[in-house]
């Protein structure tokens, strides 16, 4: 393989797009003035792209009712509307796709997006960002543009060998890069999001770090975005579309056929699925390690791994057979045992009769599930045929034909008919069910107290308030100002959770909150409140919300302020809170902050085995997460009393495997992806721990230094 390759990039090479899209926190503007506080869309960013390739933009997730009939009305260049088919959308699932790129002008498209809600049209104006850029000046490379490293060199945060690196070089020194930046990573044809992979330093090194969760063998082509000024020129931004390949290799080290079995009638034949791999597919072949019994006729296809048995076989009826594989690729051979088995049966009976109930009527956010009223035949399974995206939270049991919703589900107000197909080897047959969902007089979903940070529009940000003594605590008086709760609907109100002392916080029959007690300096705090409408009824309905209160002081003549001081985080995908604001008798240069002890967890509105508690209690939540930190460190053992999964100075050199860590640049929090989930889901909740800081500039004192706890994360799936 050709590694030192040198690729100049000049420019008269094609025009490049990057869309720099913003992970957006928005609320909806109701075109026909209608309440619009209902819905909430958040759209991930996009990837850089360049002329004859195209990306989709996945839909959008969602807080409210499921949105429908997206639609987008209206593109702009640079605040003009201007006509081009490069955008298109999905009516059903909102996904965007950008392609038709070689003729765009340069400059910043926004576009709006119209959509259905619970029965009312909304209008997102200049929701999506997108950005032409100019490409790179000639004279831009990569060396080398290949790098080839094994799998397994990545897996261990501790391993020795040395990770290959590359590096942007110019051509002579008529051109001077300012800025370095990795604006996109692909797999093959597809974007990943770049977890902690791969980075770029300052000087333009790229390197890959050791430990990261998640990472699959395969080809990954890096795009960058570079700042450039050549002699006597202005600095710009440019796009260097595959800039470098990276192959990550190893051999086979996972094979899965779905479904991994078949029943087949007395001799008759069947052919399997093709496989999923893991593994580099270079030189890749598939072979039968063996058969059970040994004489039963089952061919592999070498290409493609799919397993045949011919028919008229002979095999007598009760025969199981069971199938091993063998797959090579150009780094290796790996065997795989009972991966695929086969039943031979007398008979199988086809699908003769299969309904639902016709009538099916619940109340909106109803739990709820629907047998099929008749169903036969042998060895069928069941699934949704076109189910629309407003009925995403219905889920069908692939084996029984059960169609069910959880408690708690998001399925507007309406009628609808929904098509399950059964299917079997012999057969399928279809069934329509009418599903009714009427009003639930009880139904709400949100309610709020706004905050005294001037952090606006409120609805974006949680509910937070800052006081600077005992008296503005004591005097604080916080009622409900926004809520969709139903008018005259009685609420049962109470304080679910907090980190407040005993009998500090009290909340009165409307939701009003306030304070008894409680101060201490340089502390965050957080109240979970729970309100109960319908309480007992098949209808009730419950949300829980969580106040943040911040006493901010002085510690040893030090402030530390976050503003915001909750910094709303998605754990899918991690984020960063602002940097905070530190006043007082310091020099900054020396001064240094990390996490330290005291961690706990809150519960908000996860799975209830998510349970609240510290890192030393096992069943908690926060205690699978210390444990996950150190299965990616190859520690034998839990330390729950340790900072190691939420510290800087434990990793500075494997920043990607804490689950968050105070930066060490300007002291904002960083969270990393994909780390705070359990088995039952990701977090939804609640982190506060407390921090040290120290004003020598020694590392070594800090964590002995000065304790504040000054700010909280609140992760959900919808920011």
């Amino acid at each position: 393989m050709k590694t030192n390759k040198i690729i100049m990039k000049s420019k008269w090479l094609f025009l490049y797009v990057v869309a720099a899209l913003f992970a957006f926190h928005i609320s909806c503007t109701d075109t026909d003035n209608l309440d619009n506080k209902e819905l909430h869309l958040y759209y991930s960013g996009v990837t850089d792209i360049g002329p004859s390739m195209h990306f989709n933009l996945d839909g959008p997730t969602y807080y409210g009712a499921p949105p429908s009939d997206f639609s987008i009305t209206e593109v702009k260049l640079d605040g003009q509307v201007v006509q081009t088919n490069s955008f298109s959308i999905d009516p059903n699932s909102g996904a965007i796709a950008i392609a038709n790129t070689d003729n765009l002008e340069i400059g910043l498209y926004t576009l709006t997006v119209s959509c259905m809600s619970d029965g009312k049209r909304y209008t997102f104006a200049d929701v999506v960002s997108i950005n032409m850029m100019r490409p790179i000046p000639q004279g831009i490379s990569v060396e080398p543009n290949v790098i080839e490293v094994p799998l397994e060199y990545l897996l261990d945060p501790q391993a020795t060998h040395e990770i290959p690196t590359a590096r942007v070089v110019t051509d002579g020194e008529h051109i001077t890069i300012k800025k370095y930046i990795i604006s996109g990573v692909r797999k093959g044809d597809e974007a990943v999001k770049n977890e902690g992979l791969f980075k770029i330093s300052s000087d333009g090194v790229i390197s890959m770090d050791k430990g990261v969760e998640g990472i699959q063998p395969g080809k990954y082509t890096l795009d960058l975005r570079l700042t450039t000024s050549a002699t006597d020129e202005t600095s710009e931004e440019g796009i260097f579309p595959n800039a470098l390949t990276v192959n990550i290799t190893s051999k086979p080290l996972v094979l899965t056929y779905t479904p991994n079995n078949a029943r087949v009638e007395f001799s008759t034949g069947v052919t399997s699925t093709a496989p999923t791999l893991v593994g580099s597919e270079e030189m890749l072949t598939y072979s039968i390690r063996s058969v059970a019994p040994a004489d039963a006729p089952i061919t592999i296809d070498a290409a493609t791994g799919e397993l045949s048995l011919r028919e008229n076989n002979g095999l007598p009826i009760g025969t199981q057979c069971e199938v091993s594989v063998t797959v090579t690729n150009q780094f290796g051979s790996a065997d795989f045992d009972g991966v695929y088995t086969i039943d031979i049966v007398a008979f199988i009976h086809p699908i003769e009769k299969f309904s639902y109930p016709t009538s099916n009527e619940f109340s909106q956010a109803i739990g709820f599930e629907i047998t099929p009223s008749e169903r036969d035949g042998d060895e069928v399974t069941y699934e949704f045929v076109d189910l629309p995206s407003t009925l995403g939270d219905l889920k069908i049991d692939p084996f029984t034909g059960t169609i069910s919703a959880e408690k708690g589900n998001k399925i507007p107000i309406g009628d609808y008919n929904v098509t399950v197909l059964a299917k079997n080897i012999k057969s399928e047959k279809r069934a329509t069910m009418g599903l009714k969902i009427k009003k639930n007089p009880y139904y709400f979903t949100y309610f709020r107290w706004g905050n005294n940070l001037n952090l606006s529009p409120a609805a974006n940000y949680a509910n937070q308030f800052r006081v600077f003594s005992n008296g503005e605590l004591l005097a604080l008086s916080l009622p409900v100002i926004e809520s969709d709760i139903p008018e005259g609907i009685e609420v049962e109100w109470s304080v679910h959770s907090t980190n407040f002392s005993g009998g500090s916080v009290s909340i009165d029959k409307q939701g009003t909150v306030t304070f008894l007690q409680g101060w201490v300096d340089a502390k965050a705090f957080v109240i979970v409140v729970k309100a109960i409408a319908g309480k007992g009824l098949p209808e009730e309905t419950q949300v829980k919300v969580p106040l943040f209160i911040h006493c901010s002081a002085a510690k040893n003549g030090v402030s530390v302020d976050y503003t915001p001081f909750v910094a709303q985080i998605n754990p899918r995908t991690g984020g960063r809170s602002v940097a905070p604001e530190i006043t007082g008798e310091v020099n900054r240069d020396l001064f240094l902050m990390d996490y330290r002890r005291n961690f706990q967890y809150y519960n908000v509105n996860g799975p209830a085995e998510h349970i609240d508690g510290q890192p030393g209690l096992r069943t908690s939540f926060i205690y699978n997460i210390w444990k996950a930190y150190y299965e990616a460190i190859g520690s034998p053992s839990v330390n729950t009393g340790a900072r190691g999964p939420m510290s800087y100075i434990d990793n500075k050199n494997r920043t990607s495997v804490p689950a968050a860590y105070v930066s060490n640049e300007d002291l904002s929090v960083i969270v990393n992806p994909d780390k705070w989930k359990d088995d039952y889901g990701y977090a939804n909740g609640v982190i506060i721990g407390q921090m040290t800081f120290a004003t020598n500039g020694n590392e070594g004192s800090v964590a002995s230094g000065t304790q504040i706890f000054p700010l909280a994360i609140w992760f959900d799936t919808s920011f």
